[in-house]
């Protein structure tokens, strides 16, 4: 019964253990490499993950979609 109350507890509390964690990866970053290469390293992972969420959502055309959209003239 207690692994069904652990596990009822992740589910109900998953979005502050899953930032908890994200917050102690990125300080345990900051502490061991520093401000700029960390900062550097989200942008990394950002990067990549938006470039992966396009090409989930609509594959190559969604990538040069989303470009034409951020950097296609604007016609007014």
């Amino acid at each position: 019964m207690k692994q069904d109350d652990f596990i009822a507890y992740i589910a109900e509390h998953r979005w502050r253990i899953l930032l908890i964690a994200m917050a102690i990866i990125i300080l345990i970053l900051l502490f061991t490499i520093g401000f700029w290469r960390t900062l550097l390293v989200v942008v990394a992972v950002a990067v990549c993950y938006i470039i992966g969420k396009v090409l989930d959502d609509g594959g190559k055309g969604g990538i040069s979609a989303f470009f034409k959209a951020l950097f296609g003239r604007k016609d007014d």
